[in-house]
């Protein structure tokens, strides 16, 4: 990319700040920090956009910038607690609102467990609920496709038993 302008930037970060978002809270559990993080992930990708050479997709690189950035973000502050703080995911409509609750209950146990996982574990999960393809996976976090697809496999056989040992997390 050529020199960096606020629309071009604008316009990364409005198509990818849940994605980074995202990646702020699979590495920080303290809602103020994960904030921190985003601002600083946002400062790195308006230092780094000038040196963009599209060798990638543009969010491949946004996401590299993202990990990169919280894993040296985690290194300066090394003051984790070790209880996550529910996140606001989209819940599909219910029809009651016991069902809603419910519904929130089981989201809530799933962030919990999912933060229960080792900080690249919880990256990749998180890209797989985002959809992401291997080959994307793979290039975000530096492994070739077959290895994540073993990784995959092996994080959602721990995600499953911690969901059935874990206690229920509640608000």
């Amino acid at each position: 990319m050529e020199k960096p302008d606020e629309e071009t930037f604008t316009k990364l970060v409005v198509s990818n700040r849940a994605s980074i978002y995202r990646i702020c809270r699979a590495y920080i559990y303290d809602a103020s920090l994960a904030d921190d993080l985003y601002q600083e992930i946002l400062f790195q990708i308006w230092k780094s956009i000038k040196n963009f050479k599209g060798n990638a997709k543009v969010s491949t690189w946004i996401y590299r910038i993202a990990v990169n950035t919280a894993i040296s973000f985690n290194l300066k502050n090394k003051r984790h607690q070790h209880e996550p703080i529910p996140d606001f995911f989209p819940v599909a409509y219910e029809d009651t609102m016991e069902d809603k609750k419910e519904s929130e209950l089981r989201l809530d146990h799933l962030r919990y467990c999912i933060n229960q996982l080792e900080p690249a574990d919880r990256l990749i999960i998180s890209l797989v609920l985002e959809d992401k393809s291997y080959k994307d996976i793979a290039e975000i976090t530096g492994n070739n496709a077959n290895l994540v697809g073993v990784k995959i496999n092996r994080i959602k056989g721990r995600l499953l038993k911690l969901m059935s040992t874990e206690k229920h997390y509640e608000l």
